[in-house]
């Protein structure tokens, strides 16, 4: 999480049942784990400088 606040199990919990998940579940401790290690692999993205670089503009197919 931004600023190495890491995401509390409550948290994990009251995000997962508002998106309709079934907290309840046997699968809710893996399910929780998994998540906070896709976290924790995502805080490189923060050390990447991206000062300067435009956004790329919108994609458009070649027209055939």
């Amino acid at each position: 999480m931004r600023d190495g606040t890491p995401l509390t199990k409550d948290s994990f919990l009251y995000l997962a049942k508002e998106a309709g998940l079934d907290t309840s579940s046997p699968h809710m401790d893996e399910l929780y784990q998994y998540v906070r290690s896709v976290l924790a692999g995502l805080q490189s993205l923060h050390r990447l400088d991206v000062d300067g670089i435009e956004p790329d503009m919108a994609f458009i197919p070649a027209q055939e």
